[in-house]
């Protein structure tokens, strides 16, 4: 949960876009009903330009 909390706080401070939305469900791998892995299901919205009167070009590259 620290690097979900991490990755919203560096999306709220990049410069590139407006955060308009951010969301995350831990999710649990089970088996035999006990707990084996846990990870964060992440979900962000991120706003470049205006739709209706853009205002600049935006080239998005993604890296994992």
């Amino acid at each position: 949960v620290e690097e979900v909390e991490q990755l919203h706080e560096e999306l709220k401070m990049n410069e590139n876009f407006t955060l308009t939305s951010f969301s995350y469900k831990t999710k649990q791998v089970k088996a035999k009903g006990e707990v084996i892995d846990e990870y964060q299901v992440v979900q962000a919205k991120k706003f470049f330009t205006d739709e209706k009167e853009p205002s600049a070009d935006v080239r998005i590259i993604y890296e994992v």
